[in-house]
Parts: structure tokens; sequence; C-alpha cells
């Protein structure tokens, strides 16, 4: 059984060596997400090469994430960590400003950001390292604020700072995402994740500097914060695809609240026709051990049931020492969840007057009533298979395209499986018939199966034109000339017919097809095709039945 939903696994430390790439892009890895919230640019650079490499290794495109880190909160360097008691008072401020309160000394929290004091408010909470420790902002006092601890903890360095109710004034785009982004895009990352989303302006605010760079790479938008969880339909109409970032959004609103927020934005981004990603704690316990939990196979099923186009491991994978494990554990439980396959009631409510989404919907019926093996979806941009996506169709998707940037983006869509055409032909007839060949060839069909093909009018790959469906039945060239003993043949003048009826698969497709009387039924055998041989001279040679016989066993020749 394919697997439909996608897998994203970030990378790190556990996952360096470009043998362990290699198996994890082999056990099921779609997306490989990069964390900039550690790192240097130089190893940065190092691991997106060895992804490259090892995906031309195995012979699979892998897709890379830029995942940027936003507005993070965090506390500065410490001497040594800081133990927080219950009911203790102390004080939090920017480093910069903490050297003008000696008075706070050996009670005073340093934090990176600048304007902390500023966003915070009396009675507002306080929360560090993920909400293990808690504090409430009690009065400000000129550049710092006085704050109670209500959850004590050893503070150590770095650790994160939630404040979940407050308006942070800092960017969701900061200027380390800034110099980031710019180093993935010359690194050509297929897509960027953009951290802290608040409203759609922040993402308007990434959209519009790539479109001054004539750069089209799409944007995940990580859902996280109150505020976004909010605005929630106006973040899903400009954004590419929704992260729901399960980390932040747990600390930030209440992890009793995560569950029912996570099915909310899937459906959302179902009913708008957005990829979305589920993500943190999928399978945490197997950062240390070689299996997970039950707890943990239910979380990650009950997001493919709730509709998830793809599951993301964090540190399983970067730290954690079952990287490989992980990946194939990750893809038997998904691969179980679909046994199970979403209801598609949406199908019957959706607004089918955009003609691609029309074709879309009805590439996927047709190939569920003709029992196709694949669709095959011509695609330049890739826009056309993630529409198709989204209808979730029984039959898995061959996203054919001669674009690299495309066939790797594609490795998010659900049920979607990049195919990457090099070499073709450059007329209609012959683009077909190699598309077909590579088809077959690759995915090991027979003669006889059935695939659906959408593709645009004009152009082989043209850019959001879909219009036209067709099936396709798997067939060989003609063979008789030489292949088999068993030859009928009837031939005039003009031309001369062949039939192999050792491969004739007695379809009848050549009986209903010609309408000159040609092909009939033997009368000693009811499930033998025969040529009708006083009636060849009616014959107009335009090959309909040669191409209408799915196992090649017809050949028409010209003799004069």
């Amino acid at each position: 059984m394919l697997r439909r939903a996608k897998i994203v696994a970030t990378v790190g430390p556990s996952s360096s060596d470009i043998k362990v790439l290699e198996k994890m892009i082999k056990a099921g890895l779609d997306v490989a997400r990069v964390n900039m919230s550690h790192g240097t640019y130089e190893g940065h650079s190092e691991m997106i090469a060895k992804i490259r490499q090892a995906s031309a290794n195995v012979g699979k495109e892998v897709a890379i994430l830029l995942d940027l880190q936003g507005p993070k909160i965090r506390v500065d360097k410490l001497p040594t960590p800081l133990v927080l008691q219950e009911d203790e008072e102390w004080v939090i401020a920017p480093s910069s400003k903490a050297a003008n309160y000696p008075e706070y000394a050996g009670r005073l929290i340093p934090t990176i950001y600048e304007n902390l004091v500023e966003d915070c408010h009396d009675g507002a909470r306080i929360l560090f390292d993920d909400g293990l420790m808690k504090a409430i902002a009690v009065s400000r006092d000129r550049d710092v604020y006085k704050i109670k601890i209500e959850v004590g903890g050893t503070l150590k360095s770095n650790k994160g700072i939630n404040l979940p109710d407050c308006e942070v004034s800092a960017p969701a785009f900061t200027d380390k995402d800034r110099d980031d982004l710019m180093f993935g895009l010359k690194q050509q990352i297929d897509y960027i994740a953009l951290s802290f989303v608040r409203k759609r302006e922040d993402v308007m605010l990434v959209k519009s500097l790539l479109h001054k760079l004539r750069m089209n790479i799409p944007i995940i938008s990580k859902i996280e914060k109150p505020q976004a969880i909010d605005a929630i339909d106006e973040i899903i109409k400009v954004s590419d695809a929704i992260m729901v970032a399960r980390g932040d959004m747990g600390v930030e609103v209440g992890n009793h609240l995560v569950p029912s927020i996570q099915k909310l934005i899937i459906n959302k981004c179902n009913a708008a026709m957005i990829p979305v990603i589920t993500a943190t704690q999928m399978l945490e316990s197997m950062t240390e051990n070689p299996t997970p939990t039950r707890a943990e196979a239910s979380d990650v099923a009950n997001a493919i049931w709730d509709g998830t186009d793809a599951v993301m491991l964090s540190g399983e994978t970067a730290a954690g020492k079952w990287p490989v494990q992980t990946i194939k554990m990750m893809e038997e439980i998904v691969i179980e969840a679909e046994r199970t396959p979403k209801e598609r009631p949406f199908l019957r409510k959706m607004d089918l007057s955009n003609v691609n989404a029309a074709v879309m919907v009805a590439a996927s019926m047709i190939s569920e009533k003709v029992e196709g093996k694949f669709i095959l979806s011509m695609t330049e941009s890739g826009s056309s298979c993630r529409k198709i996506s989204m209808f979730r169709p029984k039959t898995p998707v061959l996203g054919v395209t001669n674009s690299v940037g495309t066939a790797r983006r594609m490795c998010l869509n659900w049920g979607v499986r990049p195919f990457q055409i090099h070499e073709y032909g450059r007329d209609d007839f012959n683009f077909q018939k190699d598309v077909v060949n590579k088809v077959k060839s690759a995915m090991g069909l027979q003669n006889g199966d059935k695939i659906v093909i959408t593709r645009g009018d004009g152009k082989f790959f043209a850019r959001g034109s879909s219009n036209s469906v067709k099936v396709e039945i798997i067939k060989d060239m003609p063979k008789v000339l030489g292949s088999s003993d068993v030859v009928e043949e009837a031939s005039d003048y003009q031309k001369k017919i062949q039939l192999d009826t050792s491969i004739c698969a007695s379809c009848q497709n050549c009986i209903s097809t010609c309408p000159h009387d040609i092909w009939g039924i033997s009368p000693e055998n009811e499930h033998q095709t025969i040529i009708n041989k006083d009636k060849i001279s009616a014959c107009a040679m335009d090959m309909a039945c040669v191409e209408a016989c799915p196992t090649g066993a017809i050949e028409i020749m010209p003799l004069t």
C-alpha cells in the first residue's frame, strides 16, 4: 500500500551523516526541515549539500524546508542556572539595561528581547522553558518588571520565554530571518516556514520581498500564537501551507486546547485546499527509545484521520538516537491509519465553477470508476497536483513535470509522487507516448492497466491550465512481426492487417472502434477475435483500432 500523507523530518547532529540521510530517505522521508534557530550558515550549507547528495544517491527527490526562527524570546546567557522558588519576587529586564539596576543583583532574569518590559503589563503571565516555570507580572519599575514566581524550577541560559497575555511588538519576520532567508534562497531551498505568525500582514511582508526578488518559494505559516488562531481564516488565504506548531501553541494557549485547535485548523485548510502539517512531539519518546508509546501512535493516526497532509518529526530525527527507525515507525503508523480512509463529503459542497478544480474532481472520480492504477497530472508549477491532492483521490497521483524544483515541492502534497521527465517527444503524439512508456517502465504497469491523464491544451507542461482528462490503456507496440506463430493476416494491394492471437485480450475494443466491420468474433470460439478479410478494403488506416488495443496485438501496414 502506497503512503499518501507525507513525512517531514528535522535534520541535525543525529542525521548529519550522508549514509544516515540515505537510509532516512529510503525509509520514507519526503521533506527535510532545516531549523535556523540553531547552527551556523556553514553547517547548514553542508547539511543541505548532504541532503541533495543523499537524494541523488537514492534516486528520490526530497524537498528542503527552511524554518525561520522568528522573534523567539529567550533568557540571555547566565553565569550559573537560576533557582526560582514559588512565591519569590524577581525582576526581568533586557540584558542591555540590567547593569543599570544593581539593587536587583542576584534576582534579575536577563532577556535578549529589548521590548519585553514595554510589551508586558500587570497581571500578565510570563512562562519559562516551554511553560515548565510560571511567573506573574506584578509592576513595572522603570526598565525592569517585577514578577512573582507561581511555579518554580531551575532556569538555564537560552531557555524560551512566552508572553501569552501580551501583544508582542516584535515583528514575525526579524532582521535575522531576512538574513537567513537570503541564505536559503542561495541554497535553492524549496519551502520557507515563517514562525510566530500573528496576522496576514506577517505573511504578506515576506511574500512582497520574494516578489521583488522574483522568487516563487511557497510560504508555510506556523500557527503557534493565540492571535494567529483568532486570525486563522485570513492567514490561510495568503499562505501556501499551514503548520500546526503544537509546541509553543501548547505553552501559549494551554495543552488542553491543542487537540480541538488542531482539528479546527486541519478542517479549515482542507476546505481552503492548502496543505497542512501537524508538528511537535509526535513520536517524542523515540528520541531515547526505539519504539513510541501507544499514545504517540494514536496521536499520529488521529492526525491522519483528521485530514492532515503531512506529519512532522523534530528532535526525534535531529538529535535522537533512532532517526531512521523513527521514520520507519512513522511510515508504518501512517499506512495503517490510511487503511481507514477519510470520508470526502466536502466534494459535494465544492465550488466547481473553476475549470481546473472541476477537471481535478473529474479525474479523481474517473480513476476510481475505471480502477486506474495512477492519475498522471502534467504540471509546470505543481499547482494542479496540489489541487488534485486536496480532493483526496483514492488513486495515487504521479506529478509529471520537467522541473526539478517543482518535483521537489510536490514532495509535500498528499498522495502525489513526483515524476520528473528529462527527455520527451516534442509533438503531442510522441510526448504522450514517451510519458506513458516511462511511467509503465518505472511503475511496473502491465498491459491492460489504465491510467488517467490530466493536462492543459497547447503545451505539455502549461502553468495552471489543466483542462482535459483522458483515460489511457497501457499497451505495447505491435509485436506481430516475428513475435508468434499464431498470427492471423489479411491483405489487399493497399494494406496488410495482422492480429497476434497469442496476445489478443479479446476485449473487443477493435470491434467497437471500427465502423467497417473489419473485426469480428470467431464462430468457433466466442473469446477469439478474427479479421473479416472481405472487409479490409474499407479500412481507412486511421489506426483507431491499433490505439484501442490494450495489448498491441494489431498491426496495420501500408503496402503501396
